[in-house]
């Protein structure tokens, strides 16, 4: 993080909020992903929230936990709402969007998401605003963004493409593609057997490093 990147772990997790929220409006207005499928937008929401519910159980939680009186709570909470949507993302990733049940898995994880989101920041965000110390905030932050440049940087020495990560318009491959674990190749991509959930390839990726 340069010094005029001062962003700390709740400026971090708000603009991955926005950012799933940016998804959310597209999909609600039918558009496509960059490939024109709708199926490729819901890849890159299935993305984000992998990686927020990954890097909050890194990086947020444990800090809420340690320094909010009602931290442990807090931290359940979002806890179980984070595994909730991981689910949903399992549950969504491999269906087709002609499939009779994607569009209701579809609307049922916007919602979770969406209440997840709203409850993050209306309670948690602003008790850590007002209780935690301002350095222990900037370094979490630091230390999330630093990991997911990482993730970045392995994605686009692969041959994988990892600049779309994170925005509005990427892809679920934007960091690890389907069938492909963390380190992987593009031979060895091409050619790995059944995909795995982009929720254990985030998890592997933010894991080991």
């Amino acid at each position: 993080m340069s010094v005029t990147d001062r962003r700390d772990v709740i400026d971090v997790l708000s603009g991955e909020h926005r950012a799933v929220e940016a998804l959310f409006q597209r999909l609600e207005t039918g558009a496509g992903g960059p490939d024109g499928s709708r199926k490729s937008l819901v890849d890159a929401l299935a993305l984000e929230l992998a990686w927020h519910a990954a890097a909050a159980q890194r990086y947020f939680l444990p800090l809420a936990r340690r320094t909010l009186p009602d931290g442990e709570d807090l931290a359940d909470l979002h806890a179980a709402e984070h595994l909730t949507v991981e689910h949903m993302v399992r549950d969504l990733e491999g269906k087709d969007p002609s499939d009779a049940r994607f569009e209701p898995l579809l609307a049922q994880l916007v919602a979770a998401a969406r209440g997840h989101i709203q409850h993050e920041e209306r309670i948690t965000f602003a008790e850590l605003a007002r209780q935690c110390d301002r350095g222990e905030l900037l370094a979490a932050g630091q230390e999330m963004a630093e990991a997911r440049r990482r993730a970045e940087s392995a994605a686009g020495a692969a041959g994988l493409g990892g600049a779309g990560f994170g925005t509005a318009t990427g892809t679920a491959t934007g960091m690890v593609p389907p069938q492909a674990g963390p380190g992987a190749t593009a031979d060895s991509a091409a050619g790995a057997g059944a995909a795995t959930s982009v929720v254990d390839r985030v998890r592997a990726v933010l894991f080991d490093t």
